[in-house]
């Protein structure tokens, strides 16, 4: 009786905490029946580093233990754990020693669990399975994921995204009913024909492809009304003579978020599958927007139209309200930022688009005159990597081609006064403004594109006297025109050119990267720095996203270029560079994962709190977010100190 009272405690205790909590009570009943019950004083060990592994983890019921690292007689702290985290983890599947020690802080009460009916006992739930895979993505030396279903395989980096009814990773039904809307017609067929078709069929768009079935052309049964309400057209015309050729293509194996980013990229109602995804193979599918919304629900690429056309700032101000809405709605877990920061940039281009065309609109009827040579904005920082999903601070510039000598004055009030407006009408939508100064209406930021050559030349000739850290950002850009625009291609190929001869530029940013580093972890909602100082908030965006995004631009820079500019992709790609299997890759694929579970949680916590996220409280912060955090503060550390071994540096601090 005493020993089943014992396992029901054990059992009802451990169903409030993750990974348990997913487990059926029955079976975690039939663990604590296993399980033993462990008592320590103060400042006792529970185990030490490199002592051979026993047959128990363990799970903390009262107190506090420190698991700290030992080297050279000194002691370094690596976690603060407390109740309902586990201990002993680390190498779960292997006889491998423990590659920490284990210190109680105070009087400790622990339940030892047998670590191989634990395994048993996580895998026959498939939600525990899927957090400790996720828990354990960040350090490839626990290989949970190995064990992870052949049909969950990909869980780690995908995740379950939902979106309403359907996923957007959802390939089908979207392509079966792409292939059900596809109607064709040859380029000579009559305008007659095919209006019955299009009534017909009850489509929105027939395709017009060639002998092959490649397709060549699209009409749309609103272009048809209108042609002939207009009487351009008449009835016995080939559609060859009305079509329109603007069409875009994708692949059948692309799934809804790939569709609906390429309809956005491109501001289309409709694209065209085909067999390989070009323009060059025959055409088996026509998707639209209107069939997605139909069978999906509202997209964000309904919002972007209407930024398009948006009348007025405050317009434009509340469909950033909405936007805002639909990434609380879209941000269902980590992995759903990949597709969202891809689809919520491409939005703020748009946004960002629409109040520069607004202010020259205002310029013009002021009689300022039309802009007098060709001009970029540029998106720097945050909106420049795409990664601005919510209103924090923005950085950004404005670059012109050279005006002749007697106009320079002129043309540089001009864009001087577009460049202040514009950033004004920024402010007006919420959107706060980067500390460092690198903004288009400061004089440093508005500048013909020789100027603006030179200015970043300096910053890579002369690191410190230009004070480059702070306008690091700077680097991190892109026009607002989709596809990119002459000004900033040339701008890139620029930099490109001048990284090549001033190799020692990159050790130099690499240094700075090392400037801000992780706390160690999150104790019963307190951060704690390496000291074990104890803070009540988390300076997130200091202290996890900028290390990560210094140190991936760092290794972009590193081959030459500052492309690509997001955060993620720049460290897988360097990951991928090094090779994924070697220890420097292996690590910056997790740096690219903990990347994510940090701008997850600041977003997240700043949508909620109507805050820039910034500074987030972590006792705010669910269990499970609260875990990969406090794993992603190590994995940062590591990729650190990886780039100060790299670049022949010292860790500071």
């Amino acid at each position: 009786m005493k020993g089943s009272s014992i396992s029901v405690r054990i059992a009802d205790f451990l169903k409030d905490y993750p990974p348990f909590w997913f487990i059926e009570v029955e079976r975690l009943r039939e663990l604590a029946s296993k399980s033993k019950v462990k008592f320590h004083e103060g400042e006792e060990i529970v185990f030490s580093q490199g002592q051979p592994r026993d047959r128990w983890i363990y799970v903390i019921q009262q107190g506090s233990v420190r698991l700290i690292e030992e080297s050279d007689h000194k002691e370094k702290l690596i976690d603060l754990r407390g109740a309902g985290d586990i201990l002993g983890l680390q190498g779960i599947r292997s006889e491998d020693p423990y590659i920490h020690t284990c210190k109680t802080e105070s009087e400790t009460i622990l339940y030892g669990l047998p670590r191989d009916e634990f395994v048993t006992v996580a895998e026959s739930s498939t939600q525990a399975r899927r957090y400790l895979a996720a828990y354990f993505s960040l350090n490839p030396a626990y290989h949970w994921s190995e064990y992870l279903h052949e049909d969950e395989q990909g869980l780690i980096e995908q995740g379950p995204v939902t979106l309403r009814r359907g996923g957007l990773r959802e390939r089908e039904p979207v392509q079966e009913a792409a292939r059900r809307n596809l109607v064709v017609v040859m380029g000579d067929t009559s305008v007659r024909d095919v209006a019955i078709k299009l009534q017909s069929k009850m489509v929105d768009c027939v395709l017009v492809t060639d002998e092959t079935g490649r397709p060549i052309g699209k009409l749309t049964d609103t272009d048809l009304r209108d042609r002939l309400l207009e009487g351009s057209v008449q009835p016995s015309a080939a559609v060859r003579d009305l079509m329109f050729t603007d069409l875009i293509s994708a692949g059948p194996e692309d799934n809804t978020g790939d569709l609906l980013l390429k309809l956005a990229r491109h501001g289309k109602k409709f694209l065209v599958i085909t067999e390989d995804g070009s323009m060059k193979s025959p055409a088996i599918g026509m998707v639209s927007e209107r069939s997605l919304f139909l069978q999906y629900g509202r997209f964000p690429t309904v919002v972007g139209e209407a930024i398009e056309c948006a009348p007025d700032l405050g317009t434009l101000r509340s469909l950033r309200d909405r936007l805002e809405a639909l990434i609380l709605e879209f941000l269902s877990n980590r992995s759903a930022l990949i597709w969202l920061m891809d689809m919520i940039g491409i939005m703020n281009r748009k946004f960002s688009k629409r109040i520069v065309e607004l202010v020259v609109e205002e310029m013009e009827e002021e009689g300022l005159g039309s802009p007098p040579v060709e001009y970029s904005w540029l998106m720097m920082g945050s909106g420049g990597r795409d990664e601005l999903l919510i209103r924090s601070a923005v950085y950004h510039a404005l670059v012109y081609d050279d005006p002749v000598d007697k106009e320079e004055a002129a043309v540089g009030n001009y864009f001087q006064e577009l460049a202040s407006r514009v950033a004004g009408g920024i402010r007006l939508c919420g959107f706060l403004e980067s500390v460092q100064g690198v903004l288009a209406h400061h004089a440093g930021w508005c500048l013909p594109i020789s100027r603006m050559k030179e200015r970043f030349t300096h910053f890579i000739e002369e690191p410190v006297a230009s004070h480059v850290y702070s306008a690091r950002d700077a680097f991190d850009f892109q026009s607002i025109e989709e596809g990119g625009c002459r000004l900033a291609r040339e701008l890139s190929l620029h930099i490109e050119a001048t990284l090549a001869e001033n190799d020692g530029f990159k050790r130099h940013m690499a240094s700075d990267s090392l400037m801000n580093q992780p706390p160690r972890t999150i104790f019963r909602g307190y951060v704690v720095d390496k000291e074990g100082t104890r803070r009540d908030n988390l300076a997130i965006k200091s202290h996890a996203l900028l290390p990560l995004v210094d140190v991936a631009r760092v290794f972009a820079l590193e081959v030459g270029s500052h492309r690509p500019t997001g955060t993620y992709e720049r460290l897988r790609e360097a990951s991928g560079r090094f090779g994924e299997d070697t220890e420097l890759g292996g690590l910056l694929k997790e740096a690219a994962e903990a990347f994510l579970v940090a701008q997850f949680a600041r977003i997240s916590q700043g949508l909620k709190t109507g805050t820039d996220g910034a500074v987030i409280n972590p006792g705010d912060l669910d269990p499970e977010s609260r875990t990969l955090l406090i794993t992603s503060f190590r994995t940062i550390l590591d990729v650190l100190e990886a780039t100060a071994k790299r670049y022949d540096l010292t860790m500071r601090g």
